[in-house]
Formats: structure tokens, sequence, C-alpha cells
């Protein structure tokens, strides 16, 4: 096998351009601190890095989303503590109108109190996040869930829906709660069951739900649209009632009676009417001809109960229409409380869920980020080294070219 003298220099050159393409990368190395520059250095290794660099990118996109959303949350739970701070007052002002120790002057000033409540509540119900959404008004978040039309009443513009924020892959949480479920579809009375006096009431009784007695039947007489009509008929120790059962309103020309009498008897001032699975009790003694509407599965308006003690601060009298007015509005604003108070837990749960989350994000983070940087980074000490055995043998190897190619057998010949 036979060499030639410019086969040998193209292999020789070859192997110093080798040399020198190998120098180069280590320099690169030192410099930068990364040893996998390009993907074509480590094609498993730049595989790697890549995936890694989407977990991460991944994780801050849902560590940011965590954290819009805990800044979202944690106004909504601010919003719903000064609507119970709000409510206490409201309750406050209709105990002691309830409890007889306001005189009527106080009534007027307490009813102008309870205006400027509502007024209030309205504006916390249509509390702004920081990115400008309205909280309690679902998926219409853009416009303000609440409107107050011009005879007073106050109407919800909003949806049932939920703003969800993804918190981490396959997982999210509510970041919003529909004010429909907070301040409108509000339990009324005492567990849902509903009581009012009828408008020509004149004895000085009020009637209020004392407990459930079967829940089966309570239930199958809300979705049935059942309501209970309780009247009284004589006087003294021959007053006696009568409760019938029917759909419609009681005492209203829709109201239809058709399970006739289901309820019936002598009645005993302070004791409890059994019937439809519940138990209602009577304070005070009814007179003849007195009836009141008994309503399971009954729902009002955190608004409406407001406006409904306005109504009755201003026309508060001694009669049991305005013991039963303000009676139930105690009532309706203690299921207003703890329809609050469910809410704020709710968000509270999605509060705490995201800090737990957070927690598991960062360290998937950072370990994601030693994972990439072990990859990346080089081992300067080792590269330093091979740096220099490298320059060294470059430096050998030019030399050594240098002085081979300028040998010729010319040289020895003409000697």
């Amino acid at each position: 096998m036979q060499i030639s003298t410019s086969e040998f220099l193209l292999n020789a050159l070859d192997g110093l351009l080798r040399q020198q393409q190998n120098v180069n990368q280590l320099n690169r190395e030192i410099s930068t601190g990364e040893t996998l520059l390009s993907a074509s250095d480590d094609p498993g290794g730049a595989n790697q890095v890549l995936g890694f660099a989407n977990q991460i990118g991944t994780l801050a996109y849902d560590a940011a989303n965590g954290k819009s959303a805990t800044q979202t949350l944690q106004v909504g739970v601010s919003t719903l503590a000064q609507v119970t701070t709000l409510l206490d007052q409201l309750y406050q002002t209709a105990s002691a109108a309830a409890n007889g120790t306001a005189t009527p002057g106080d009534h007027l000033a307490d009813a102008g109190v309870a205006q400027s409540l509502l007024q209030q509540l309205v504006q916390l119900a249509n509390t702004q996040g920081a990115n400008g959404a309205y909280l309690f008004a679902g998926s219409h978040s853009s416009s303000p869930a609440f409107a107050t039309l011009p005879n007073g009443q106050v109407v919800f513009n909003g949806d049932a829906g939920v703003n969800q924020v993804e918190i981490a892959p396959s997982l999210s949480v509510p970041s919003t709660i529909s004010g429909q479920n907070v301040f409108m579809n509000v339990p009324a009375g005492t567990d849902g069951i509903a009581v009012s006096g009828g408008s020509g009431n004149t004895g000085a009784a009020y009637a209020l739900a004392q407990g459930v007695t079967s829940i089966s039947q309570v239930t199958a007489a809300s979705f049935a649209g059942t309501q209970y009509d309780i009247s009284f008929s004589g006087s003294g120790s021959s007053l006696g009632y009568t409760v019938t059962s029917g759909t419609g309103t009681p005492g209203s020309a829709g109201y239809n009676a058709t399970s006739g009498i289901v309820a019936s008897g002598s009645y005993a001032p302070g004791s409890d009417l059994a019937f439809g699975g519940m138990q209602v009790a009577l304070n005070g003694t009814p007179a003849a001809g007195d009836s009141f509407a008994v309503r399971p599965g009954a729902s009002t308006s955190l608004f409406q109960t407001v406006q409904d003690l306005v109504t009755a601060l201003q026309t508060a009298n001694a009669g049991g229409q305005a013991a039963q007015a303000l009676q139930n509005v105690l009532v309706n604003i203690q299921a207003a409380q703890t329809s609050v108070l469910s809410a704020q837990a709710k968000l509270g749960t999605s509060l705490a869920e995201i800090q737990s989350v957070a927690t598991q994000t960062s360290t998937q983070s950072a370990n994601a980020s030693i994972a990439m940087s072990d990859l990346q980074s080089a081992n300067l000490p080792q590269v330093l080294a091979n740096y220099s055995e490298s320059v060294t043998a470059l430096q050998a190897a030019q030399l050594a070219f240098a002085k081979v190619q300028n040998l010729t057998l010319f040289q020895y010949i003409t000697r």
C-alpha cells in the first residue's frame, strides 16, 4: 500500500482541524459554562433539556395562574367577610325592633340606616377583582352582577357559572362563586320553611316554623309546590284552627286547596301545630279570621330581606303583622349568614388547595431546573484540564506537521 505525499498531508491537516475544533468547543464551554451548546452535540441530552424546559414553563404558567387566583379569592373572602359584618348590623337592628325596645322615632332612624346598608350590600355584591372582573357575576364577569331597578328591586344580571383556573396540569379550582348562590337563592324562614301572616290579620300573633319532623314529607311538598294555609275561627276556649294544603299562595285567588283539610282542632295559646312533616309555633293569640301561609322549600334574596326590614321599620306598630314581618327578617338574615359563610368556606377551600399545590409546583420546578442544569452545565475543572491537554496536543501536532511538510527526498539527495 502506497501513500502519496499529498494524501499524507491531507490526513495530517484533517487531524489538526479536528483537534482545533475540539479546542474551540472546550473554549466555548469554558466561556459559557455549558457543555450542551447545540442539539448536535448530544441529541438525547438536548431532548431531555427540551422536556425539562417545557415542564418548567408549564409550572411557571400554573404558578402565575395560582397567584392571580389567590388575589381574586382573597378579595372574594374579604368581601364576604364585610357582608357578614353588615348582616350582623342588620340583625341587631331587627332584633331591637322585634323586642320592642325601640321607639317609633328609632324605627324611622333605623329604617334609614337599613336603606343605607342595602346600598352598601349592592356595592359589595358588585365587587371587582384586580383584573376588573365582577366577582359574583358568574361567567358574565365583564358587567355588574346586580342592578337596582327604579322601584328599588335588586335584580341579578349574571349567571350560575364559576370561573375555573388551572393551577397544575389537569387540576383546576374555582376562583369565584356566583352571586346567584350567595345573594339570591337564600333559603327563607327556618330550614327553608317560610311563614307569612295574612294581610287581614287583626290578632297579635306571629308564627314561625319550629322544625322538621319528616324530611321526606317536606321535600316532597317542596318539589310539588305544595303550600299550607292555617286559618283560625272562634275565640277564647273555642278558638280552633284548620290547615289546608294546595298549590299557589294561600289567601290569593290562585290558591287551590286540592288536598282539602290536612289538620284541624282546638288551639291552645302557646302550643305548636304539627302537619306535613313540620311543626309551626305561634307566639301570641290569633284572632278569628287570622291566617298564616306556610311554604316549604321557600327562598328569597338577601336584598329582599333588607327591603322587608326597611318596610317593617317604616310601618312598625304593635300589631301581629309587624311582629311577623320582623321575625321573618330575623330568620331570613340568619339563613343569609349561613349562605355567606358557606360561600366563604368554598373560596377558602380553593385558597388552601392553591397554597398546597404552589408548594408542590415550586419543588417540581426546582428539581427540573437542577436536572436541566446538570445536563447543560460544564464541569469546569475537568473542562479546563481537557482544554489544557488539547491545546498542548494541538501545538505539538502543529509543530510536527510544520517539520514534516518541509521534509522531501531531494533534501537528502542533494547533500
